[in-house]
């Protein structure tokens, strides 16, 4: 089973206000982007549960090309968070954002 991701665009106060699956078409995801009055989103990446939750290159290399492709849009990271089984890996907690 491979990696899970979804974007989930959030309020001011970073509540989660609609969840996109990054499997959907991206015209559709973007028209989402730009419809929703939110300008705060968070990568949520689900792994197999005897996987390791932290970051590996890829995933950092992800989390920067995302950053940067959103300020464009006004809108910003507010975290990347990887879950792996009960554990969790956050990039704002660990500074990475």
């Amino acid at each position: 089973m491979k990696d899970e991701l979804a974007l989930t665009i959030l309020d001011d106060q970073w509540r989660p206000q609609r969840l996109l699956t990054l499997r959907q078409d991206w015209h559709g995801l973007l028209h989402h982007l730009l419809k929703d009055e939110g300008s705060w989103v968070a990568l949520i990446q689900r792994r197999v549960v005897d996987a390791s939750p932290l970051p590996c290159w890829h995933d950092v290399a992800l989390t920067r090309t995302v950053a940067r492709s959103l300020r464009p849009l006004d809108m910003m990271l507010a975290d990347h968070v990887i879950h792996a089984g009960e554990m969790r890996f956050s990039f704002r907690a660990a500074g990475l954002l």
